[in-house]
């Protein structure tokens, strides 16, 4: 089948946004053949979708929610408004794995995007028996395991995936391996990360993670006082900035950014 395509590297976690209309069912099969392809290095697949108010839908692979597809698409509808002669700073977003819609603020000169988050629906511990007990923070749509250290070998990761898939279901599941950035600078950290999407059965290193940087700030100021807290965080495809505001010992906002380009649309034949 045909399909139109245009690929986005926000931070270097590529993504492909599919633009061709077809039938959720067909998603996970188109998914899966995109990122079959190697010359798009892509981590993740978003399908762009018009609703019946002439607004448009960003829906994940899996139906999960992404902070740096997010960014993106808003990235893209600000495109489109700057082509017909608007200039927006703020775009507001329809995607997967949200309540409500989010707000994407654009900077095409300098080519960059940072978009509101979902808040944090809790932190809860996951048991994972022959590993120990790890924090996870919980999003509508995915949760992503905090891991102290450095990337650890895939059965690892599989079976803390599996644990936190039992005992805390969800559309999609990260594990964040955070570390010092060894700069001696407050409040910046490295993060490897990994993400699991259950739809599609897909468990992708990603170059980076826009809700797992997102999940790693909050941890890290889980303990911190009323205020703003920004964290500087080195991924290994770019640096995503994440802030936290906390209010009577509660997060109340969160906004994660960086840098984002955006191709422009392809056709292309796949095989499903």
């Amino acid at each position: 089948m045909e399909v139109k395509i245009r690929i986005a590297d926000p931070a270097g976690n590529i993504t492909i946004f599919v633009t061709s209309p077809m039938n959720r069912t067909q998603y996970p099969s188109v998914a899966n053949a995109l990122l079959a392809v190697e010359e798009f290095h892509g981590e993740q697949v978003g399908f762009i979708e018009e609703k019946s108010d002439g607004t448009k839908h960003m829906q994940m692979m899996g139906g999960e929610f992404c902070g740096n597809a997010t960014r993106s698409f808003g990235y893209l509808l600000g495109m489109e408004h700057v082509c017909e002669g608007k200039k927006p700073e703020m775009i507001e977003v329809d995607v997967s794995g949200c309540a409500g819609t989010l707000l994407v603020e654009v900077d095409h000169e300098a080519g960059t995007s940072k978009t509101t988050m979902p808040l944090p629906e809790k932190i809860v511990d996951v048991n994972v028996p022959e590993y120990g007990i790890y924090h996870v923070v919980v999003f509508d749509g995915i949760s992503h395991v905090i891991v102290k250290g450095p990337k650890r070998e895939e059965t690892f990761v599989k079976t803390v995936v599996k644990a936190v898939m039992e005992q805390y279901k969800s559309d999609a599941v990260g594990l964040m391996f955070l570390e010092p950035s060894g700069d001696g600078m407050e409040r910046r950290y490295r993060i490897t990360p990994v993400v699991y999407v259950e739809e599609t059965k897909s468990l992708v290193w990603e170059s980076s993670c826009g809700s797992g940087s997102m999940a790693a700030a909050v941890y890290l100021s889980k303990m911190k006082k009323d205020g703003t807290y920004v964290y500087l965080l080195k991924h290994p495809g770019g640096v995503i900035e994440a802030t936290v505001v906390k209010e009577d010992g509660k997060v109340i906002q969160c906004k994660m950014g960086g840098p984002v380009s955006i191709s422009e649309e392809k056709s292309l034949e796949i095989s499903l």
